[in-house]
């Protein structure tokens, strides 16, 4: 559900770069990256997590860290 959302907020957004990690395939990346929850959205060294991250948190949470307009 978090997938979909982000990339429906940023599908008109060429400047914004997403990079999917996976977890299963790789673990150790994804720990040093601090992911400790699924899902988890990360920028810099801010991260957005939650059992259900809905529209507006992850839409917030792009404005926060000066992502969309």
């Amino acid at each position: 559900m978090a997938r979909k959302t982000l990339y429906e907020l940023i599908d008109s957004r060429p400047d914004i770069h997403v990079e999917e990690v996976d977890i299963v395939t790789n673990p150790l990346r994804a720990w040093q990256d601090g992911i400790r929850f699924i899902p988890t959205l990360k920028s810099g060294d801010q991260t957005l997590t939650g059992v259900f991250l809905g529209r507006r948190d992850i839409q917030g949470f792009l404005e926060e860290m000066g992502q969309t307009r």
